[in-house]
């Protein structure tokens, strides 16, 4: 009976000892059950974090490229309201740098449209978000419109200075034409043609005729070649050398338009042109003949 009594006794003492163990352990899981949550919750408190980020970030980004396409459209829009004609490649080099950044707004609102979708799967909304991605979505419509817009109107205008290049090159053409051709016709109405000779050898020639029995008259024959005259033009053409005595001039030009310039021995040194153009007049041939 004793020793049944001290066997109770043995095992009541280990069960006391025990106790204390065994609570120890409980704790303990409680604790690492604890940190285990605490560790999920900051970690999706994080993703939120990095998803509300991305948000904004995505936002300013698009913004800050609105602005840069609305500065460089500026820089187009106020050369041509001013008429200053920019370089077409200084504006297609603008064009190409609105396009650019309308293409990466195009992606950053694909990128925020799906934060959104990932913010709502965590059941986290921002207060007009879905608003907000609609206006900078139709931002980007309207500057895509416009830059279109600006590219046919650029077209349509390198078209037009295209046209009106050819059409300057050709009437330019034109005027070279008309100008060689109106050069052409004053050197033609300002040549004149001019011989002297003796009467014997303008006659023999044909150039001069003697009429009349007596006194003959020298005219002009009908019948000569110009292949003996001197060809000169009548604005630089203004004394013509002689060099004899009894000089006649057989062609016919009014009176005062020029001098027979004579020596001591009035022999005719020379023919003076006073006023070339009424010397011209009535004939643009020179015929001077002596004896």
């Amino acid at each position: 009976m004793n020793r049944s009594l001290a066997l109770l006794s043995v095992a009541a003492v280990a069960c006391v000892l025990l106790l204390p163990s065994c609570g120890n352990g409980r704790t303990q899981q409680l604790a690492v059950e604890s940190d285990r949550q605490r560790d999920s919750l900051e970690q999706v408190v994080a993703a939120k974090d990095s998803l509300i980020n991305a948000v904004f970030a995505d936002i300013n980004a698009i913004s800050e490229n609105l602005a840069r396409i609305k500065s460089r459209e500026n820089l187009i829009t106020v050369s041509e309201e001013e008429g200053t004609r920019r370089p077409v490649e200084e504006i297609n080099n603008d064009i190409d740098a609105i396009g650019r950044l309308l293409a990466e707004n195009r992606e950053k609102i694909n990128s925020l449209r799906h934060t959104a979708a990932q913010l709502r799967k965590a059941n986290l909304r921002i207060e007009g978000l879905e608003k907000m991605i609609a206006d900078l979505n139709g931002q980007l419509a309207e500057r895509q419109s416009e830059i279109e817009q600006l590219r046919d109107e650029l077209s349509l205008k390198d078209t037009r200075v295209a046209e009106l290049t050819e059409t300057v090159a050709e009437q330019s053409a034109e005027v070279e034409q008309l100008s060689g051709r109106n050069l052409e016709l004053e050197n033609r109405l300002n040549t004149v043609y001019y011989i002297v000779g003796s009467e014997k050898e303008l006659c023999d020639a044909q150039i001069i005729n003697k009429q009349g029995f007596i006194g003959r008259t020298l005219t002009v024959g009908e019948h000569g070649s110009l292949e003996s005259f001197t060809q000169a033009d009548s604005r630089l053409l203004s004394e013509i050398p002689v060099g004899h005595r009894k000089v006649t001039v057989v062609t016919n030009h009014p009176e005062g338009s020029y001098e027979l310039v004579t020596d001591a021995d009035k022999r005719v040194v020379s023919l003076w042109i006073v006023d070339p153009v009424r010397f011209w007049e009535s004939s643009k041939v020179l015929i001077v003949s002596y004896k």
